[in-house]
């Protein structure tokens, strides 16, 4: 319910942010032109032509960057942290996009303008919707009381996460539970369910909602308790105690009216990252057309330095533990694993060639997973790709290991910008990828990229 008013409140935005969008534009023409009074002045119909464009590729990009998530509404905090973000990737979008079109010349002047104009206007109308949201539920209207069945670990989050959001108008009236000692407001045990929502009743503050969280073990007592409530008009949801699983992209689907809960599996298909795999090719097209001397260079080097082919195909494993070749540049001669098998790369290293080494210690000899990425078998960002191998002796110690591979592969990710890479602790590497798998963003990406870029390649545990 909490969930279904933020979307409701995000679903406004996104209309009132269309509007916003083009009076955003006439304004900064009229600033532009009109008020700065340049040499130079274009009719406001060479640019009425492109604002149907404008408002497409910067709704898309705000939606895509998350803006209007659901959990946003519930934000203030990051209220306009989330619009400048948004507003400014829309805007790097839609100057690139306009660019294209070389048959007019567009004012770099008015985007500018147009990029303080809209932050200003959409953060100014968030906040006159969360005050009068608020304000209505100062004045008593559009309150909804609420009675948590349950107040262990998730009843008792489900009341932080009411009280952490006010204006949403949730009001906790209480708790029931069996163990009457589990803290304040507990207002008796569950078998007095309909004793409590009609005291509420008569004394003229009716329970609008139940919500039952009990662990999913007491399934005769969450009978009882909905075979209970169904005599009476309150609304009953459910938030089954998962917390004793590990959870990993976590939801709730249904199939011909049966609801069936996901409680480990990779993130759902959405245009978020129909834009990571846009932004994947771009971004390996790019570099690797900006990069080919380089890699010719090095190829040059790696062929000279020993016998063998240049690139060395490697398997990992990727998505859904399914396996694919990765490509690097041979670093080692072709039989340095011949005597040995498969060892895990350690200080000291010594199988390396004289090239090889320094390929690593730049972690240059990971360009060619560009193609890779290209090839859809990997991601610029993700969790870095093990060799099934040795994934067989880490999955036995480690039992959190294999839920790392519910995203694609990644060149550079959240544990290795933060030190963990190398001969390091694969517990803290397994608890960043999680990280990382679990609060994914189009967002988190950019930032791991930019981590990656000023933290530098070379690495002290890169051998």
């Amino acid at each position: 319910m909490l969930q279904e008013q933020s979307r409701f409140f995000q679903r406004m935005l996104f209309v009132g942010d269309f509007f916003l969008i083009a009076a955003s534009w006439f304004l900064s023409y009229w600033i532009r032109f009109e008020v700065l009074t340049p040499p130079e002045w274009v009719p406001l119909e060479e640019y009425l032509v492109y604002l149907p464009w404008t408002i497409i590729v910067t709704a898309l990009v705000f939606t895509a960057t998350g803006l209007y998530a659901p959990s946003r509404a519930q934000s203030l905090i990051n209220l306009v942290f989330g619009v400048a973000k948004s507003v400014a990737v829309g805007i790097v979008v839609l100057f690139a996009s306009l660019f294209l079109y070389r048959a007019f010349s567009f004012s770099r002047l008015m985007f500018l303008v147009f990029g303080m104009i809209l932050p200003i206007a959409m953060v100014a109308e968030r906040l006159l919707l969360y005050g009068l949201a608020r304000r209505r539920r100062l004045q008593g209207k559009g309150i909804k009381r609420v009675l948590i069945v349950g107040a262990g670990v998730v009843g008792r989050k489900l009341a932080v996460a009411f009280d952490k959001y006010p204006w949403m108008g949730f009001e906790i009236v209480g708790y029931l539970d069996d163990d009457e000692l589990k803290g304040s407001g507990v207002l008796g045990k569950t078998e007095a369910v309909l004793d409590v929502v009609d005291r509420f009743e008569q004394e003229g503050r009716p329970v609008d909602v139940v919500y039952i969280a009990l662990p999913v073990g007491a399934t005769e007592k969450i009978r009882i308790t909905i075979d209970r409530l169904s005599t009476r008009s309150v609304s009953v949801l459910m938030v089954p105690d998962l917390f004793q699983f590990d959870l990993l992209n976590s939801r709730v689907t249904h199939l011909d009216g049966l609801p069936i809960i996901h409680v480990i599996d990779e993130a759902p298909i959405e245009f978020s990252r129909i834009l990571k795999r846009l932004f994947d090719i771009g971004m390996s097209v790019v570099l690797l057309i900006l990069t080919s001397p380089l890699l010719l260079l090095i190829a040059v080097a790696v062929k000279l330095s020993s016998k063998g082919p240049v690139l060395y195909r490697q398997e990992r494993m990727g998505l859904n533990g399914a396996t694919f070749e990765m490509l690097k540049f041979r670093t080692m001669p072709v039989d340095a694993e011949k005597d040995t098998g498969a060892v895990w790369a350690k200080p000291g290293e010594s199988r390396a060639t004289r090239v090889g080494a320094l390929l690593r210690r730049t972690s240059l000899d990971e360009l060619p997973q560009f193609f890779n990425v290209l090839k859809g078998d990997m991601s610029v960002v993700g969790p870095r790709p093990e060799r099934p191998v040795f994934i067989r002796e880490f999955r036995e110690k480690l039992p959190h290991y294999m839920l790392r591979h519910k995203t694609k592969a990644g060149i550079t990710g959240w544990a290795q910008v933060n030190g963990w890479r190398g001969n390091t602790s694969l517990e803290k590497r397994i608890e960043y990828d999680l990280y990382y798998i679990q609060n994914w963003s189009f967002g988190l990406d950019l930032k791991i990229i930019a981590l990656t870029v000023l933290r530098g390649f070379v690495h002290e545990n890169a051998y």
